[in-house]
């Protein structure tokens, strides 16, 4: 009994057991549930925050697209080519109202509008801030652990135009590492920049190939993207049609630039208007002047109505008309285009720009056929010094300016003046050095180089420069077409030489190729034709030498033709001749 009513008296283990776990079941079964409602409302307001950040981004975004389209003229931040022309007054304005749209707390935005920005301060000459701008957009980006190619891209072009192209394709390669699988079209925008921007640094650097073959994968890339790249298709061929140019693919780069303009005339003329002034400079380079001048005073008649007379753009079209015109022998033009130049790139550029050398470029070219000797060398100078501070020693721009210096102090300078010359010389073989280094062909400079030993005293004086005009001969048919003046004035300056050297049949050949090729010559300059006066001149001397009378008399007969053609049946020229067959 006793056992019995223990039994009764103590509680049942099973049922206690079972009696406590309910409970905590139901417990934990909150508990779970009401995590389980945290984590989705958690993940809820993660999603919410998540579209309501890319709803102020996409915001932000959209408003400073509108903010550059209307203050800057660019109509997207991913273009490649050079950015137009901004006042420092707007660009100030932009860049307040750029830190009022995008705070700090949207990093990625705000510092693609500041390298936006920086690249437009660079149209200006003002390096330093823009420099500034970028750094300030890089350390936005890593104190938030953010990567943007869009970033990368403007300070590698920066570092381009400064020359510091080693720096350029680091960051540019690198920049371009995770971006190779880049499926999304904004990405492989962005990725098409940096392309560029490599194939720039490379060009820089001197790896043409290299360069070359960046810029054609970065083409297959734009092409591939349709529509939506075809500006940027438009603006890779005109950067390959300025290359081919430098590489004397004259046909080629022409074609490219062609196809640039016709991609884009209609639908973006800003494009056309970049891809037409680098085609000019290619004209004229290929010696066909008066498609050079029709193209650039096409130029000149659309930057003056779109962008006003005063603009910058407008001054640069007025510099690069003067240039045209000066080798059209127009020079009456060429000085009055030069000055309304002068007018609108001393009051925008100031006297500190890279666009002021170019004009103080042309310029020297004006004066030295006027025959302003010392104002041609000052002013060939002070562009080359300018030049040479501002894009450093080896950019094309300074390279073009060392080359009419060194032809001003060679051939425009003092005859008496034997350092002037010396160092023009000295900078013509610089120029050489730095071709074979580049492997940038310098057809002009060795030309120029042999004519300026040919006009030299002393047998060794003149055995080199039979060589290097025979060098020259050799390099410019590779280069140039037939109808070409480098090969003209190569030519004549040997057939000279050859004259001065005893050997006249050879000499006579040569100056009855040169008259045959300017008399047959649709683009032949008109400075040419006094060189036709003088080689008919040299083979009727020949020809009377020789006990040919008959051919002499001819000679002379089409040598006073020739002068009432280009300078009047009263000329100097026809009366000398006429007296000539006279006697």
């Amino acid at each position: 009994m006793s056992f019995v009513r223990s039994a009764r008296a103590e509680p049942d283990a099973g049922a206690s057991a079972g009696d406590d776990v309910a409970p905590r079941r139901r417990q934990a079964i909150v508990i779970v549930l009401t995590l389980l409602v945290l984590a989705l409302a958690a993940g809820w307001g993660c999603l919410r925050w998540r579209e309501h950040r890319e709803q102020e981004t996409a915001r932000a975004t959209a408003a400073l697209n509108r903010l550059f389209e209307s203050r800057l003229g660019i109509a997207s931040t991913s273009g490649l080519g050079r950015l137009p022309f901004v006042s420092r007054a707007n660009l100030i304005a932009t860049e307040a109202a750029l830190r009022r749209l995008c705070p700090r707390d949207l990093p990625a935005v705000r510092a693609r509008g500041l390298a936006v920005l920086a690249r437009s301060y660079t149209v200006i000459g003002d390096y330093r801030h823009a420099q500034a701008l970028i750094d300030e957009a890089e350390r936005l980006l890593r104190e938030h652990g953010i990567d943007d190619p869009g970033v990368d891209a403007a300070s590698a072009s920066l570092l381009n135009l400064q020359a510091r192209y080693d720096r350029a394709e680091r960051l540019a390669s690198q920049a371009l590492r995770p971006l190779q699988g880049a499926r999304d079209a904004a990405t492989r925008m962005r990725r098409l920049a940096l392309q560029t921007e490599l194939a720039r640094a490379k060009w820089g650097l001197a790896d043409d190939d290299g360069a070359m073959a960046m810029l054609e994968s970065a083409l297959t890339d734009a092409r591939s993207l349709g529509p939506a790249a075809h500006d940027s298709v438009a603006e890779l061929l005109t950067l390959r049609g300025e290359w081919r140019t430098r590489e004397y693919q004259l046909q080629a780069a022409k074609r490219d630039l062609e196809q640039a303009i016709a991609m884009t005339e209609r639908g973006n003329p800003l494009l056309a208007d970049a891809a037409r002034f680098q085609l000019v400079h290619t004209l004229m380079k290929n010696d066909l002047d008066l498609q050079a001048r029709s193209q650039a005073e096409r130029l000149l008649t659309y930057r003056r109505r779109a962008f006003g007379e005063r603009h910058p753009e407008t001054g640069r079209a007025w510099v690069l008309a003067s240039e045209a015109q000066y080798l059209c022998g127009d020079l009456a033009a060429a000085v009055q285009s030069a000055a309304r130049a002068r007018t609108i790139i001393v009051a925008t550029y100031g006297e500190q720009h890279p666009e002021y050398a170019e004009l103080l470029r042309q310029e020297s070219q004006n004066d030295a056929v006027l025959g302003q000797g010392r104002e041609a060398v000052a002013k060939a100078r002070a562009a080359n010094t300018l030049l040479e501070t501002t894009l450093g020693p080896t950019h094309e721009r300074s390279l073009r300016a060392k080359y009419n210096l060194a032809i001003k102090l060679v051939f425009s300078g003092d005859a008496s003046d034997t350092a002037s010359f010396k160092q023009g010389v000295d900078m013509l073989e610089d120029l050489i050095r730095t071709g074979k280094e580049t492997d940038i062909p310098m057809p002009l400079e060795k030309t120029k180089l042999a004519l300026a030993f040919a006009e030299q005293p002393g047998e060794a004086a003149q055995q080199h420069a039979e060589r290097l005009l025979i060098d020259s001969q050799i390099e410019n048919r590779q280069y140039f077409p037939p109808h070409a003046n480098i090969r003209l004035v190569s030519d004549f300056a040997l057939a000279q030489l050859l004259v001065r050297r005893q050997r006249a049949t050879q000499a006579d050949a040569l100056f009855a190729d040169v008259i045959a090729h300017i008399e047959r010559g649709d683009h032949i300059r008109p400075t040419m034709h006094s060189v036709v006066g003088k080689a008919l001149l040299y083979r009727a001397s020949y020809a009377l030498s020789s006990c040919r009378k008959d051919q002499a008399l001819a000679l002379l007969r089409q040598q006073s033709a020739n002068c009432e053609r280009y300078l009047g049946p009263r000329s100097d020229c026809a009366a000398s001749t006429e007296l000539s067959q006279s006697q």
